[in-house]
């Protein structure tokens, strides 16, 4: 059941496989579910893409900062679950004439065809497109995934939001398979809004809220008690597979997926703070 409610449908979970994360200055909770997959997938490693936030011209004290945050965060999510996932960063990589070698390769690949390129142009944010270094960031975005699956690994794994690059690069065929985690959402907003797990500034179309490590369990409270139907079940199912792999108390996929109402928002608060609130605390 946990790994199935983390990642739908991935049936092969031996091969090597990496999780691109980036980050802010603070640490959003749905991290949680990001190392989770450690537990169902062994040979898994998370990408801390730095030099990304380089690229997008954040001071190399945030870059710093935030990195350190988040190799913290993961030390201690260690500590409380009992395994550890190995981690390694974009900036030890990009600066290497090999990965230049992929760079040139694939924007070559890409001049080739201009129906791909112009998809790839949709993921840049309008007011950049016309820029001479537009597509820069996501012919990044796609060598990096070359380089590495050149190198071994056979799935990335990732927010489905990167499903548009993820086409691309199954049109170009990248040696690598695509997988996605269960989608995060925001609270305090009527619908639910999707959020990329790992930004803590991503709040949804309705500028929803979101949970950090830190936060104190008043706060925790007050912001689930402000979430949808939809938002609090994805929140449940995290809080779950914490209980699950913690040998606390969980509730079932489906016992999950068929609850709704005061009840259940009663439930998902209890189990959130029970199952992954107190047992960081413990150990930060």
């Amino acid at each position: 059941m946990p790994g199935e409610v983390l990642i739908p449908g991935l049936d092969d979970l031996e091969q090597k496989a990496f999780f691109g994360i980036g980050y802010g200055d603070r640490i959003p909770l749905d991290v949680h579910p990001i190392f989770q997959l450690g537990s169902f997938i062994p040979n898994l490693g998370f990408l801390i893409v730095d030099e990304f936030l380089r690229l997008n011209g954040v001071s190399e004290t945030a870059v710093e900062y935030g990195k350190t945050q988040l190799i913290d965060t993961f030390s201690k999510l260690s500590e409380l679950y009992g395994f550890s996932v190995p981690f390694f960063n974009t900036s030890c990589f990009m600066h290497l004439d090999e990965y230049t070698d992929v760079f040139e390769d694939v924007r070559n690949r890409l001049l080739k065809r201009p129906d791909l390129s112009s998809r790839i142009l949709e993921t840049v944010p309008t007011s950049k497109q016309e820029s001479d270094s537009a597509m820069e960031y996501p012919i990044h975005e796609l060598a990096c995934v070359k380089y590495l699956s050149d190198g071994g690994y056979g799935l990335k794994i990732g927010p489905s939001k990167e499903k548009a690059y993820d086409e691309v690069m199954r049109e170009l065929r990248f040696p690598v398979n695509f997988s996605y985690i269960l989608d995060a959402f925001a609270l305090g907003s009527k619908t639910a809004d999707e959020v990329v797990h790992y930004i803590p500034n991503s709040r949804g179309p309705n500028n929803g809220q979101r949970i950090f490590f830190g936060d104190s369990e008043e706060i925790v409270k007050q912001r689930l008690l402000q979430g949808c139907d939809e938002a609090l079940k994805y929140f449940c199912k995290i809080a779950s597979v914490s209980g699950y792999l913690l040998g606390k108390d969980y509730l079932s996929k489906e016992d999950i997926e068929d609850s709704y109402g005061k009840r259940f928002k009663k439930k998902t608060i209890r189990l959130v703070l029970e199952n992954m609130i107190k047992p960081f605390e413990a150990v930060s």
